[in-house]
């Protein structure tokens, strides 16, 4: 098992390398900054770490989150990789695995077992995650892009995942984190909002 001292490294190092490995940077629409992915990872990282957590699993699982979603690692072989067993378990717990599903049968899959898990940290590493995801398409549409421009889903399908998400982290989650959450989800729905 890795030392606390060095597990964030590790993750970090390990991140970097496997989203880098596949060219994967965040969406944007034509002409706009599409920062390498590592960005988002450290931005959920400090979400965390803002919110006063001081578990260095749960921040070696913010830099991993979506290794297992979209870098083609298995729970098993990360946790070997990482030499830490609940870090990986954790990463596994917020990751759609399951992509022949319609988009929206994978948001429900994806609330229910979180609300199945009922796990405070598993909550909290997707609290920071979606805020994360807000305030990412809150830079965009503040600059003038409607949601459809980066996004295969529109405004409504959208706002409604984020309130559905809501629910879930209402009262579940760190009090300073779910006011970001609550931020970036009244942003989006002003800035959102198709012109009438």
């Amino acid at each position: 098992m890795n030392a606390p001292d060095v597990l964030v490294l590790d993750a970090m190092r390990l991140a970097e390398y496997a989203h880098r490995r596949i060219s994967h940077r965040r969406k944007a629409p034509p002409g706009e900054d599409r920062p390498a992915y590592f960005l988002h990872l450290t931005e959920v990282a400090w979400l965390l770490i803002d919110t006063g957590v001081h578990d260095d699993e749960l921040i070696a699982a913010a830099f991993l989150h979506d290794i297992i979603e979209d870098c083609d690692y298995h729970e098993t072989e990360l946790a070997q990789i990482i030499g830490n067993a609940r870090v990986a378990t954790l990463v596994a717990n917020v990751s759609e695995t399951d992509k022949s599903q319609s988009w929206e049968a994978r948001q429900q899959h994806y609330r229910e077992r979180l609300i199945a898990l009922d796990d405070p940290a598993v909550l909290a590493l997707s609290c920071a995650d979606k805020t994360a995801n807000l305030m990412d398409i809150n830079r965009l549409l503040a600059k003038g892009h409607g949601v459809g421009s980066f996004t295969q889903r529109g405004f409504d399908p959208q706002k409604a995942k984020f309130e559905a998400l809501d629910g879930v982290f209402r009262d579940h989650v760190p009090d300073r984190l779910y006011q970001r959450f609550q931020q970036a989800l009244a942003d989006f729905r002003e800035h959102g909002r198709p012109p009438a």
